[in-house]
């Protein structure tokens, strides 16, 4: 009974142990992969946080419809990432899915947290600056008022 309890457990380590490396391979594989993909294209690292100034064609560009913060948190894989929109003067946060290809277009894809009930969603398309401190593009999505919409945007890396 004792030598089956020990086998039982060791057998139970064992797993998980293996469970564990495949989990840490596979992340570091997609790191890696996405690494190389930039390096490749020449593409610089968009990790960190932005400052997006979103206008709106149905108010004119003089004054912008919103400023918010973008923090893109981690590559996924190959070009594609994970960002978090920070919309202060909304209390709003929402998630971002996102990818860059090799002419450094960046495509984002964002819908409010509080979904259904606030109709905050689109995407934006950006074409990142060589230097990768500005991006500089068109939104197009659902408006407050629940029309679609859209305008030009800009983010700078902060």
């Amino acid at each position: 009974m004792q030598n089956q309890m020990v086998l039982a457990g060791l057998l139970l380590s064992s797993v998980l142990v293996g469970v564990t490396i495949g989990i840490v391979i596979s992340v570091l594989w997609q790191r890696e992969r996405a690494k190389r993909f930039r390096v490749y294209h020449g593409i610089p690292n968009v990790i960190g946080r932005w400052r997006c100034t979103w206008f709106d064609d149905a108010q004119g560009q003089e004054q912008p419809k919103v400023e918010d913060t973008v923090e893109i948190q981690k590559w996924t894989t190959e070009g594609q990432f994970l960002a978090v929109g920070h919309q202060p003067q909304f209390h709003l946060s929402y998630p971002i899915m996102g990818e860059i290809d090799a002419s450094r277009v960046v495509t984002l894809v964002y819908k409010a947290a509080r979904y259904p009930f606030e109709p905050n969603r689109g995407v934006a398309v950006l074409e990142m600056s060589r230097d990768g401190k500005t991006m500089d593009g068109r939104w197009y999505g659902r408006r407050s008022s629940t029309q679609l919409g859209g305008g030009l945007v800009r983010c700078v890396r902060l």
